[in-house]
């Protein structure tokens, strides 16, 4: 072995080298850099939903997950994580496993019964748009680069099998709708920060939402039309106060050829639930560029499947949890979860702002297209177009 050249992987038998090092390392030393993948899939009638998420961490050596089923207000979670060499190629992580079976097309993803919680599925997850990226999501903060990160989400249909408590149920096509995303860079909360560093509520460092107002609001979507035809809804933005241009905004319409029509501004008139700020109706209105000087306004319509129906993240290690987060070193070969009862109780939601993140399944509709989507978002403070119901 040559000290300043990484190991050989099977990766590198093929022409996609971006670095001048084998695909054992990244390009960067950063600490934070993450590949992570994320599936939500749900029923469409609201009853009944499953969450999956796999990340690698190379600079940290560690891979770990999350998989989990929502059914009513009980969410069951499983947690895993490994050290990922010398396994550095293998997407799979104690009873979780992710299986790319025609890029774009079909992934796998499966959770093998487990000592944590009596849950398991077998799920293939078929696309029926093509992947689509946001924009580049890029924060300084204290003069690093705190986030730099791209990611792409894609559409599709479930198929296979979900266990509950020893109770297997069959998941169709024309019940099931999902979303997955896929992302890698430099990623914000990855790890325990360093006990020496400058709290982020400290000077002009960045990095703390108290005494702010702070509205952050994910969607992604499939609506389809009469003609058979279908389009995506999808925006991301993080917003403190209210005032001016969101700090990040990206927001797209993107259609089934392929095409990507830029929102130019984004205006969410959303009611959220008083005890917990689940996301229970509202109107998008999305400006477009018209000809000339002119601009287009459309307005979406959305609603949540079910009121209760929302899979909590936070559990995922989106965030400190049980004095975890993801990316942390938890043990050569770690595996835990938990059933929390109620997810919608509002003592949850004061206890961390942070539990508000959850995968809402909601249905959308443009006029008379119509279809589905998911929604995550936090609300701290009055923000403009926000009402609590």
């Amino acid at each position: 072995m040559i000290p300043t050249i990484a190991p050989l992987t099977p990766a590198d038998e093929f022409l996609n080298h971006q670095i001048v090092n084998t695909h054992a390392t990244v390009g960067t030393a950063d600490r934070a850099w993450t590949e992570k993948v994320w599936f939500m899939l749900a029923r469409k009638d609201g009853s009944l939903a499953a969450s999956f998420g796999l990340g690698k961490y190379t600079n940290r050596n560690v891979l770990d997950g999350f998989a989990g089923i929502q059914k009513g207000t009980q969410q069951r979670t499983v947690r895993a994580s490994r050290v990922l060499r010398p396994r550095l190629e293998e997407t799979a992580v104690g009873p979780l496993s992710y299986e790319v079976i025609e890029p774009f097309k079909a992934v796998r993803i499966s959770l093998a019964p487990n000592a944590a919680q009596p849950i398991a599925f077998d799920l293939v997850f078929t696309s029926t748009m093509p992947a689509f990226f946001e924009k580049r999501d890029t924060v300084f903060a204290a003069g690093r680069a705190a986030s730099d990160v791209i990611r792409y989400h894609q559409a599709g249909t479930i198929t296979g099998w979900i266990e509950i408590e020893g109770e297997r149920q069959s998941v169709e096509p024309e019940d099931w709708f999902g979303f997955r995303d896929h992302s890698w860079g430099v990623r914000e909360h990855v790890g325990k920060d360093p006990s020496d560093l400058v709290p982020g509520n400290v000077g002009a460092t960045g990095g703390s939402k108290a005494g702010q107002a702070y509205h952050f609001n994910w969607l992604v979507s499939q609506i389809d039309r009469p003609d058979g035809t279908s389009y995506d809804l999808a925006y991301y933005f993080r917003d403190f106060g209210g005032e001016g241009p969101p700090e990040f905004f990206s927001g797209y319409i993107n259609e089934s050829d392929g095409t990507q029509i830029p929102i130019l501004h984004l205006y969410p008139e959303i009611a959220y639930r008083q005890g917990d700020k689940a996301a229970m109706h509202g109107r998008i209105t999305a400006v477009l560029a018209g000809k000339g000087k002119s601009v287009e306004e459309r307005v979406f319509e959305i609603e949540a499947l079910d009121p209760e129906m929302g899979f909590r993240l936070l559990p995922g290690m989106y965030g400190p949890w049980k004095d975890q987060i993801h990316g942390s070193f938890k043990g050569e070969d770690f595996l835990d979860g938990e059933c929390v009862e109620d997810v919608n109780a509002p003592e949850k939601t004061a206890e961390n702002y942070r539990w508000q993140i959850r995968d809402r399944p909601v249905r959308i509709r443009e006029g008379a297209n119509s279809g589905y989507g998911d929604m995550e978002s936090i609300i701290i403070g009055d923000y403009p177009g926000v009402t609590l119901v």
